[in-house]
């Protein structure tokens, strides 16, 4: 066997005899334990929809949803879903949620950890893909692609500053707003 080999046993080794002697069990919480696909989510009644375009190319299509359908707290318990017409770079979109919140004058500390995280999670995208922001009723954010689950945040004011870029009276596409709050 060559260095490296024995050198990734004895780790696994060691690892497992760590986890049958740790008195603590590792219990993951509500908000940590990923839903794996998004047929596991509650059901939730459509507020609105609309199509961003961007000059004349179709960007994608959206669909805003809350428990009631109609469209109240930006914190907890709504879903907004992304269906793309064209291909962009995820590190793109993750800019672009950057470039969104400065159009909103957002700032605050944990920004830089948010933009990290989306950058992190978020893949690339081609036409037919879909990406979902899912907010649970604790405030847990969940981003799901093409139905599996790609990670969370778990910081409950990331929902209302995440959805504001399309949510906002302020935002960059009010067009793209009123469709989606069905106005």
């Amino acid at each position: 066997m060559n260095r490296r080999r024995l050198v990734v046993l004895a780790c696994l080794s060691i690892m497992s005899q760590w986890a049958l002697t740790n008195e603590d069990t590792f219990e993951p919480t509500p908000s940590m334990a990923p839903l794996t696909t998004i047929e596991e989510l509650r059901p939730l009644a459509l507020v609105g929809s609309s199509q961003l375009r961007v000059a004349f190319f179709k960007v994608f299509d959206s669909k805003l949803y809350s428990q009631s359908g109609q469209w109240h707290d930006p914190s907890k318990s709504f879903r907004f879903e992304l269906t793309y017409s064209r291909a962009i770079s995820g590190r793109f979109l993750a800019k672009q949620t950057s470039k969104e919140w400065d159009h909103l004058g957002f700032s605050d500390p944990r920004r830089g950890e948010w933009e990290s995280a989306i950058l992190a999670m978020w893949p690339d995208v081609k036409k037919g893909d879909t990406i979902i922001f899912d907010v649970d009723d604790s405030g847990v954010s969940r981003f799901y692609y093409n139905n599996e689950w790609v990670g969370s945040v778990e910081d409950p004011d990331f929902a209302p500053a995440f959805i504001a870029i399309w949510l906002s009276p302020e935002t960059s596409r009010p067009a793209h707003r009123n469709g989606l709050l069905a106005d």
